[in-house]
């Protein structure tokens, strides 16, 4: 047990934050989208509050504009008929005073008030004209219709952009009714016209033959009808309004009828009456207009009326939600956080205390089952307190185990031993088949196949980024140190997938912050993808860099392609300036939407044009300005003071594996191409294995070099004496000096150092060693062994645990004893311990299970020295309160033999014989695997 405390986690990395603040973070997500939700909720009811205030303070000048519109047309018809009276031109006078007036409201758009201006300006030219004598009468008309036409423009302006449905009702209400007040002047002029006709010389023939022309007078008086019929829609049915106004139409035609009639016998045409009809269907559609346009004021105000008592209505709503939502997770997280302080509390009193305390009361003590301990204070039912109760039976059963731990010590240390080599065999066959399906693939398209499903992935993975990006997140980011520019470079090229079109010239001094390299690189890697894809697929892409004013690097990326319209690329520039809006479009153009939001992230600048100006395939320049803030000098990354050497990796032992042909002093070299990055060539063989070597380090990075069988364990005996080839493991990278060359992992480098067995193609018999026994013949020891296989005569071997029990009692001790001086390394011969170890895994366990629960053996006498010592009080350290440890203090004295010895040496099982049989029958079950494996592939293929 150890009492260091951990290194204190980086205030980014999450997994070390407290309890508090995760549960913090965890609750201020929701809470947060909660106001921002509730927030924009109130400011949209605000805003459209403020909408209709803003709305019924503009919609009072359309009742004016309707009355000065219908003035005009009043005046200017009075005067080509010659029934203008003064009293009409100082009405429209007056209004257009009114109207002035009115456009001068603060609350009225700019654009909308001067329009205004300028309308009642026009109105003003045109009385002016009337004072002219001998105006066209066809003049007056066409300036007449021109006046009225931006007037019903302008209060379109005013009433269309109130969002209502009521509102755009009585819009559409108030435009109807103007357009058939409108007709009247439009049957005014026609009542000209027919005037004008009949004064002629010819009028009377003219009126006795019908040839006067009053179309004009009928299709107003017509078109005035029809919006009559639409008016029904907007009032009650039978309105006596509308009502008189047909019968104002049909009066008309009817004085029409009877004007022309007369004037045919020598009579005159009514003008005096028509005009006093036309006049009183105007003061008809004044009222409906007049109304309509209160209407439209009235409603706005009650809209915004209701919108801001729905604002502080949400509001108050909102805040409460929150209010009540805050109380309710502060009770959530103390109920959590509360019985998980005291689940840590017992968890680590149990483990640093009580359970120590009671491993040394149990061997002070005759009857450890006499124990107890405190249970964790956390008795809830829900999976906390099951925890707790999880935690109070692990300390149970330590209690228990450790109550057996002196019957179980040479047990134990064996099972170690067993699974510990176990698990190493199923190590190592796991990295030998590793090896295998990554450097012994020798097709070339298969090979080729890999690649494309690499870089696939790789696209695959940017993608992913990019959605996240889409929702507004951030992606957590652990680099903190600064990396060169080039490197940045390079790894964003490397991301694509026609990377060998890339071309990069030399790369200006300086590395990038470490906080921002993973955006950079995914910034460049979605820019340089683009290009090359919006390029021909024989052109290349090329890199170029400058220095910008502020100290910052300007970064160039250029193709050939077709180019971007002028202003298809002012959008593309207006998008990327915008930082990364939300859109309709950003589906379809994900790469743009993530170049933006990334330049906005880290105050980049991205901007296109294009590469050639003349050229029929201009191309596309990407420039992209990195700001000096994130630039860092090539002097601030050089290590300063003391450095810490850095150890060598562990190395990994490997089983014997089958040789392998002596890789060629003149192996080719991977090719190199123009653009820094290593090319992947198919493995034709795996090269020989070579002796064990210290573990260098590649230059230009602080990462161990690995040398090709450097993990492989000790050569045997037989063996030592045989050379095995040597060869050298090379990396070989291209670009510039400033990539930094990382180590090449050749195949079969984890062979081990010693003489490779041999495999036969074919099955031959060959002489194996003799079978090892299982433990029960090695316990017993009653018949004498036979002789070795190899013929030479040994000593009878002994466990290594059994030759010194100090090792055994070692686990038991107190961990913070100083370690033992590291063993040196075993002579070439096998050892006991890997044929007793064999013996367990070849041999059928289940003989022993009838074995009876008591035996006696000769070592009952040592262990009975052993329980003396072991009563022997231990001296403490009163300086630091430990224990302390003699080497040999504890040895049981003595050595255990068989009861009956017959004086004939036991038989030693060769580990040599038996490590070659195993070595055989692993590859024989590698060679039926694969092919099987092959046959697998070569049927489903067929399919």
């Amino acid at each position: 047990m150890s009492d260091d405390s951990p290194p204190r986690a980086k205030f980014w990395d999450i997994e070390g934050w407290g309890l508090r603040w995760k549960v913090t973070a965890v609750l201020a997500v929701p809470v947060t989208v909660a106001m921002v939700l509730g927030g924009l909720r109130v400011q949209g009811e605000l805003s459209n509050a403020v909408h209709f205030t803003e709305a019924a303070d503009q919609i009072v000048v359309v009742p004016d504009i309707v009355a000065l519109e219908a003035s005009m047309g009043t005046v200017t018809s009075g005067y080509a008929s010659g029934t203008l009276t003064k009293e009409d031109r100082a009405d429209a006078e007056s209004l257009m005073n009114d109207v002035s007036e009115q456009a001068r409201n603060p609350e009225l758009d700019p654009a909308v008030a001067s329009s205004i201006n300028q309308t009642v300006s026009d109105g003003r030219a045109l009385l002016n004209l009337m004072d002219s004598p001998g105006v066209a009468t066809d003049l007056l008309a066409e300036r007449q219709r021109a006046f009225a036409a931006d007037f019903i423009r302008e209060v379109d302006d005013i009433v269309r952009p109130i969002e209502d449905s009521e509102v755009v009702d009585k819009g559409y209400e108030l435009t109807n009714a103007w357009q058939a007040q409108r007709r009247l002047f439009e049957q005014a002029m026609g009542l000209v016209i027919v005037k004008d006709a009949y004064a002629g010389p010819d009028g009377r023939e003219k009126a006795r033959t019908g040839d006067i022309p009053t179309s004009a007078v009928v299709a107003a008086a017509g078109a005035e009808s029809s919006l009559l019929d639409v008016l029904d829609r907007y009032y009650p049915k039978g309105d006596e309004r509308l009502q008189a106004l047909r019968n104002n139409i049909n009066d008309r035609n009817a004085l029409i009828d009877q004007g022309l009639a007369d004037a045919a016998r020598g009579g005159v045409l009514p003008i005096l009456q028509l005009r006093s009809s036309l006049i009183a269907s105007r003061d008809v559609y004044q009222e409906l207009t007049s109304a309509a346009a209160k209407d439209i004021a009235a409603t706005v105000q009650i809209r915004a009326a209701e919108t801001r008592s729905a604002a502080l209505r949400d509001t108050a709503i909102v805040l409460g939600t929150l209010l009540a939502a805050l109380v309710l997770a502060l009770l959530v997280s103390r109920s959590l956080i509360g019985p998980i302080r005291r689940l840590r509390y017992g968890a680590l009193k149990a483990a640093r205390r009580d359970l120590p305390d009671a491993i040394e009361q149990i061997k002070a003590s005759d009857d450890p089952r006499a124990l107890s301990f405190e249970p964790v204070a956390v008795h809830s039912s829900e999976e906390i307190g099951q925890l707790a109760r999880a935690v109070d039976d692990i300390h149970g059963q330590a209690l228990k185990l450790a109550g057996e731990q002196a019957q179980l010590r040479l047990q134990i240390n064996d099972m170690f031993e067993t699974l510990a080599r176990r698990s190493k065999s199923l190590v190592d066959q796991q990295l030998g088949l590793i090896e295998n399906l990554e450097f012994e693939e020798k097709d070339p398209k298969r090979l080729e196949s890999l690649f494309r499903l690499d870089h696939l992935a790789a696209r695959m993975r940017r993608n992913g980024e990019n959605l996240l990006i889409l929702a507004g997140t951030r992606v957590r980011r652990s680099q903190a140190a600064p990396i060169p520019l080039g490197d940045v470079l390079r790894a964003a090229i490397s991301e694509v997938e026609d990377y060998q079109r890339v071309q990069m010239g030399a790369t200006p001094e300086g590395a990038l912050s470490g906080t921002v390299v993973t955006d950079v690189v995914h910034l460049l890697a979605e820019l340089v993808d683009n290009s090359l894809r919006a390029s021909p697929p024989d052109t290349v892409v090329t890199f170029s860099f400058a220095r910008a004013v502020d100290g910052g690097v300007l970064l160039e990326i250029a193709d050939r392609g077709i180019g971007i319209p002028a202003d298809d690329m002012r959008a593309v520039n207006e998008r990327l300036a915008s930082g990364g809006e939300v859109g309709p479009e950003t589906a379809r153009h994900m790469g743009l939407f993530v170049v933006s939001r990334l330049a906005k992230r880290h105050g980049l600048t991205v901007r296109l044009r294009s590469t050639f100006d003349t050229a029929r395939n201009p191309g596309v320049t990407v420039s992209i300005h990195i700001p000096n803030a994130l630039i860092v000098s090539q002097a601030a990354r050089q290590d300063t003071g003391p450095q810490r050497k850095i150890p060598a990796s562990p190395v990994r032992t490997a089983i014997p594996a089958p040789a392998a042909p002596a890789p060629r002093k003149d192996e080719p070299q991977l090719p190199a191409t123009r653009n820094g990055l290593p090319t992947r060539t198919p493995s034709t063989a795996p090269p020989a294995p070579s002796p064990a070597s210290a573990v260098t380090t590649a230059s230009g990075t602080s990462l161990p070099r690995r040398q090709p069988g450097a993990s492989g364990i000790a050569a045997g005996a037989g063996s030592a004496a045989a050379p095995a080839a040597q060869s050298q493991d090379t990396v070989n990278v291209r670009g510039s000096g400033a990539m930094p060359k990382l180590p090449v992992r050749r195949p079969q480098a984890t062979t081990p150092d010693a003489a490779p067995v041999p495999a036969p193609s074919q099955p031959q018999h060959a002489p194996q060693a003799p079978r090892s026994e299982n433990r029960a013949e090695a316990r017993t020891a009653e018949q004498p062994a036979p002789p070795s296989s190899n013929g030479d005569d040994q000593a009878p071997v002994r466990h290594r645990y059994r030759t010194n029990s100090a090792k055994t009692a070692s686990f038991f001790q107190s961990r913070i004893d100083p370690p033992p001086a590291e063993a040196a390394p075993r002579p070439g011969g096998g050892t006991p311990i890997f044929s007793d170890m064999v013996s367990d895994w070849l041999t059928d366990p289940t003989g022993a299970e009838g074995a009876p629960g008591v035996w006696h053996s000769a070592g009952d006498a040592g262990w009975s020295a052993a329980e003396r010592i072991s009563e022997t009080p231990v001296e403490v350290d009163p300086e630091i309160g430990l224990p302390k440890r003699r080497p040999g203090d504890r040895l049981v004295p003595g050595t255990v033999e068989g009861a009956h010895n017959t004086g004939t040496l036991r038989r030693v099982r060769d580990p040599e014989t038996i490590r070659a049989n195993l070595s055989r029958h692993q590859q024989g079950v590698r060679n039926g695997r694969a092919t099987r494996l092959a046959e697998r592939n070569s049927i489903e293929g067929d399919r």
